[in-house]
């Protein structure tokens, strides 16, 4: 892959962790409500603390492989740029 997709990838997994990291926080904003009480309530809300911190922590994973990717990125561009530099001095040879 090129240093241009490896970035892509990235941005890409950022944006999953952020997705991943927010997608209980509807619920339990509607099942902290006031207005929100049954005969379940405190285990729903119990499940979704578990859920959330889940989720926070997949986000972290997702997050982690985002720097593994960027770091892979990184040498992937210092790479493709020695095989610029190696390509103009032959032609400057030339």
């Amino acid at each position: 892959m090129t240093s241009a997709e490896l970035y892509a990838k990235a941005r890409d997994l950022e944006t999953l962790a952020d997705d991943v990291e927010g997608c209980v926080d509807p619920a339990r904003t509607v099942a902290a409500s006031p207005d929100w009480e049954c005969d379940n309530a405190t285990d729903v809300r119990g499940a979704l603390t578990h859920w959330r911190s889940a989720a926070q922590s997949a986000a972290r994973n997702l997050r982690d492989e985002a720097a593994r990717v960027r770091g892979e990125a990184r040498k992937a561009e210092d790479r493709e740029d020695e095989a610029r530099e190696r390509r103009e001095k032959e032609r400057e040879a030339r």
